[in-house]
This record gives structure tokens, C-alpha cells and sequence, in this order.
């Protein structure tokens, strides 16, 4: 019973935060795409706060695609294992728990030049509560 009532409360959280949740466009109006200049997606990622429960929205035309991978193959721009792969646009990466999220163009070419992105998703603090006085 207790853990029924535990994971009642988790989902219910997870729920408030997706209301709460805001979608962020990757790149803008320029979209998913090979780089215009090497840290496009770096400065790009400088501009959005996430918090848990936001979205990131990747816009793109084939052949591009998306590879939501771990932070050694984001250095290494290495397509191999990815998490997740994402092969239509729009691509909506749910950022659900705080942390690290790495993502690269497939084509490891495109991802040398630039077209990659790491995101931080920052742990909620109480400055972050709607219930301020």
C-alpha cells in the first residue's frame, strides 16, 4: 500500500511539472542543422534555463537526424550506442530528471563542426516555487 501511495505522489509531481514544462526550439529559427560556425549549438544552449519537466524541440530535414548519447561519445562525437535516436523532425527530447543531456548529428562529420548539444537541466530549488509571498 505504502508504495502505491509513493509512486501516486511521483506520478503526480511528474505531472506538475510537465504543465509547468516549457518547449525550447534548438537553434531558433535556424533549426537542426550542420553548424554555421563551431559553437553555434554551444552558444544557443547558453540562452535556455531548463528546469525538469521542459522539452527541447529539434527541427530538422532528412537526412539529418538526432542522437541523444552519453558525454564520452559527445566529446568523441561518436555515433556508437546511442540512447536514443530520433530519425523524424519534429524530435521533442523530454528533459524529465535534473542533469546532463548530450546530443549529436549522426553524421560524426557535422558533429566535428559543431553540430552538437550539451544542456544542464538544473534541480528545482525553493526559489524555483510559484508559491513566493
Amino acid at each position: 500500500m505504502q508504495f502505491i501511495i509513493i509512486l501516486l505522489l511521483f506520478v503526480i509531481g511528474v505531472l506538475m511539472n510537465l504543465v509547468n514544462s516549457e518547449r525550447y526550439i534548438v537553434g531558433e529559427g535556424y533549426g537542426w542543422r550542420p553548424a554555421p560556425y563551431p559553437t553555434y549549438y554551444e552558444d544557443w544552449a547558453t540562452t535556455a534555463k531548463l528546469k525538469p519537466g521542459d522539452q527541447l524541440e529539434f527541427r530538422f530535414q532528412k537526412p539529418e537526424d538526432l542522437l541523444e548519447i552519453g558525454k564520452y561519445n559527445y566529446f568523441a562525437c561518436n555515433s556508437n550506442s546511442p540512447s536514443r535516436q530520433y530519425k523524424d523532425s519534429p524530435a521533442i527530447a523530454f528533459m524529465l530528471v535534473p542533469g546532463d543531456y548530450y546530443f549529436k548529428s549522426s553524421n560524426n562529420t557535422n558533429c566535428i563542426n559543431g553540430q552538437k548539444l550539451y544542456v544542464n537541466v538544473a534541480a528545482p530549488t525553493e526559489d524555483d516555487s510559484d508559491d513566493k509571498i
